[in-house]
């Protein structure tokens, strides 16, 4: 069996027997990958508090490379990201980045560049409080990521830069629909010039900096609805942590 070491951080742990736990973790080097922590529920586990989900740690395990399920062997906290679990609004939003790389990512699916997205977004999770911006960051970095990036620069349709007051979104089209074409396509989705560069921004703007991106309320709303559509366009259902999300704005 081979020996597998890698940084990594935890997704989501589930109970797997009376004495053990599945661990599902996104890591640097070989993607998604589920482990069973033996004995970890019991009170003295070796593992302690390291398989709390959004810890981020140096995780050893073992197994067959075409395996679906390894065995833990060790875990050693790099961070633990408490801060995040005593804030409500972060805890759910941290819950969901984790969420959304979960439901989107096949087991072993490797992509260094998602792992450094979540590990990045954490971080600025906890040391700064526009949740908001870097949710809707989020959303359309990890669409990104996978490949689906949304067609901001031209109309999905007759190819040109959209120069109109209002613009429009199709999902089908995976893209912004201009002035022009919008009485043909019908799009899901119609928003001022302000809020396409926005969205602009969002694709490209370094994460660290992403607390210094300030977006009008109005304009909030709209790139909500379109990021975040964007995302249950390809995940096919709403998250459970999104509502508890939504539920903390109302407070």
């Amino acid at each position: 069996m081979a020996l597998y070491s890698t940084k990594a951080i935890v997704l989501r742990n589930v109970d797997f027997s009376e004495s053990d736990k599945l661990v599902t973790f996104m890591t640097e080097k070989y993607g998604k990958v589920k482990g069973v922590a033996k004995s970890a529920r019991k009170m003295k586990s070796r593992f302690g508090a390291a398989l709390e989900p959004m810890t981020h740690l140096q995780l050893i395990y073992f197994g067959k490379g075409n395996q679906n399920l390894f065995k833990l062997n060790n875990c050693d906290i790099i961070q633990s990201f408490q801060p995040i679990r005593e804030n409500p609004d972060k805890l759910y939003t941290g819950i969901y980045f984790n969420e959304l790389i979960d439901t989107l990512l096949k087991e072993a699916d490797h992509s260094e560049e998602l792992y450094q997205l979540l590990l990045q977004s954490l971080c600025r999770l906890q040391d700064h409080d526009n949740t908001e911006t870097l949710r809707r960051l989020f959303e359309i970095r990890i669409i990104a990521l996978l490949g689906y990036s949304p067609g901001l620069t031209h109309c999905m349709l007759c190819k040109t830069v959209p120069v109109s007051k209002w613009i429009g979104f199709s999902y089908n089209r995976g893209g912004v629909i201009c002035g022009t074409c919008i009485d043909q396509v019908k799009p899901s989705v119609i928003f001022g010039v302000g809020t396409l560069n926005y969205l602009k921004k969002l694709l490209v703007l370094d994460i660290n900096h992403s607390n210094r991106l300030k977006i009008p309320k109005g304009i909030e709303l709209e790139i909500e609805n379109i990021t975040h559509r964007l995302v249950l366009s390809h995940v096919g259902r709403e998250l459970k942590s999104y509502p508890f999300i939504k539920d903390m704005a109302t407070l």
